[in-house]
C-alpha cells in the first residue's frame, strides 16, 4: 500500500510548479488558522516549496517538527483534466464542489486527494499520512472538501 502511495506521491509532486512571487497570493487562499481548525491539529506551520521534502504544492503545511500534512497544489484550470485522467488519480467525481471536482487515488484503501477547478484554476489538496496514528490520512475526505470550500470563495 504504501509503495503505491510514494509513487502517486511522486507523480503529484511533479506536477506542481511555483513561480516566484507568488507564494503570497497562496496564502490568501489557504490559512494556517484554517487548516488547524479543520483538523484539530496544533501547531501547523506553512513551509516553502520543497519537493525533496515532500513540500511539492505551491502551499505547503507540516507539523512542528517538520512532517507533512496538507499539500495544496494551484495550476490553471487544464490542468485539471491532466489530472483527471492521469492513470491512479482519479476514483470518483465530487458533486457540488467548484465547477467540478474528483477524489483520488484509484487504488488503496485511502482516498487522500481532492482535486477541482473553479475558473481558471485547478486545485489539488493532498493529505499526508500520520505513521503515529496507524498510516491514516491526516485528513478525511470530509475535510479535505471543507478546506476546498474555503479555497474555493476566495479563487
Amino acid at each position: 500500500m504504501y509503495r503505491n502511495n510514494v509513487v502517486f506521491g511522486v507523480c503529484v509532486l511533479g506536477l506542481f510548479m511555483v513561480t516566484p512571487g507568488q507564494q503570497a497570493d497562496y496564502e490568501k487562499l489557504l490559512t494556517i488558522e484554517e487548516v488547524e481548525a479543520v483538523t484539530g491539529i496544533e501547531g501547523i506551520k506553512l513551509v516553502p516549496r520543497n519537493p525533496q521534502i515532500g513540500a511539492g504544492g505551491e502551499l505547503n503545511f507540516a507539523l512542528a517538527d517538520g512532517s507533512m500534512v496538507l499539500m495544496v497544489g494551484i495550476q490553471d484550470a487544464p490542468m485539471y483534466n491532466e489530472w483527471k485522467t492521469e492513470e491512479g488519480f482519479f476514483h470518483e467525481s465530487v458533486p457540488d464542489l467548484g465547477d467540478e471536482a474528483f477524489q483520488g487515488p484509484s487504488f488503496g484503501e485511502y482516498r487522500y486527494v481532492l482535486i477541482f477547478r473553479k475558473g481558471g484554476k485547478a486545485v489539488a489538496l493532498s493529505s499526508f499520512f500520520n505513521l503515529e496514528a496507524g498510516g491514516e490520512p491526516f485528513l478525511s475526505q470530509a475535510q479535505l472538501r471543507e478546506l476546498a470550500r474555503l479555497v474555493i470563495s476566495r479563487l
